[in-house]
């Protein structure tokens, strides 16, 4: 499971001092930890797929096979919710997504996050045989492997993993923020703070003028031999697998995965939280708002099954 890890380690007792802290007196607070209040507490991690000895929030009924991993995090929740977690250590509240943003902006400014998430073991750092064009911007807290290109008027920002013999083209951004917006019960419009990076495998190529965004608490992936086409943008934790052949110009929704070997046509428009799966073909045009089993063509707007679409070259 994936984890963004502290420069620091928390004990739980001090993170909760900074939640109540955060909330205020006059908001509901309340914890049920047992006698657990001095175990550490690493880093943070998505409520949906919990890593173990990190802080996370759960808004919305946990599905079964969640519930084993939550009971080694620690979890921020609501009354609603609490009942369906009793072996988890618990930080409860009215708004617990909200109190989870603001306490990550907290911790971000007083402690830091480690740059990569734990899916990445190496420390930062730039391969002597890449060729960074002068006219690039590479933040500190990037790795970039051997033989990969960077172009000019590219930035990597900071939490970007790039692998071996990778093509980055002009003017291309990676690892910017996405749009991950809460409205919080108080009014507030709350941002959440992008914490997980980037990772790029080995042989990619990335066109010119994409965007590919980094994760929220989850890492955007993009895998080993993958083409994305120029002017392409890929969502916040998005995750595109091996040999996925992009065209120009098409866009990939937050949190959507497309499954190997899978092509894109010119344009093509995945909505988020979508699963398309492996070995799919979906023709130029298209726009996508429904999960794709494997080996699915589909056309359209929105797009449906058509068995001979052939959207790009065999991968």
């Amino acid at each position: 499971m994936e984890l963004i890890r502290f420069t620091k380690t928390f004990l739980l007792n001090e993170l909760i001092a900074l939640a109540k802290k955060t909330v205020g007196p006059d908001v509901l607070f309340e914890t049920r930890t047992g006698s657990e209040d001095d175990r550490p507490v690493l880093g943070v991690t998505n409520g949906r797929s919990a890593a173990s000895g990190a802080l996370c929030f759960v808004d919305r009924p946990p599905p079964p096979e969640s519930l084993a991993k939550l009971e080694s995090a620690v979890v921020m929740t609501n009354r609603q919710i609490a009942p369906l977690l009793p072996g988890c250590p618990l930080i409860v509240t009215e708004d617990p997504r909200a109190m989870f943003i603001d306490c990550l902006e907290r911790i971000r400014t007083a402690r830091g996050f480690a740059p990569f998430s734990s899916l990445i073991e190496a420390a930062p750092g730039i391969h002597p045989n890449a060729r960074i064009h002068p006219g690039a911007v590479i933040e500190e807290g990037v790795s970039i492997g051997d033989g990969t290109q960077v172009a000019a008027g590219c930035v990597i920002k900071q939490g970007a993993s790039i692998g071996n013999a990778v093509t980055i083209r002009e003017n291309t951004v990676i690892g910017t923020d996405g749009i991950a917006l809460y409205k919080a019960e108080d009014g507030r419009v709350l941002r959440f703070p992008h914490l997980a990076g980037v990772i790029i495998g080995d042989h990619a190529e990335i066109g010119a003028s994409c965007v590919i965004s980094r994760g929220v608490l989850n890492a955007t992936r993009v895998g080993r031999d993958a083409v994305i086409g120029n002017l392409s943008n890929v969502g916040h934790a998005a995750q595109i697998g091996d040999k996925v052949w992009m065209s120009v110009g098409c866009m990939i929704g937050g949190n959507t995965a497309i499954g190997e070997r899978s092509t894109l046509g010119l344009g093509v428009c995945v909505r988020d939280n979508l699963d398309v799966g492996r070995d799919c073909s979906i023709g130029m045009g298209s726009v996508v708002v429904n999960d794709m089993p494997d080996n699915h063509s589909v056309f359209g707007n929105p797009a449906r099954r058509l068995p001979d679409v052939k959207a790009g070259p065999d991968r």
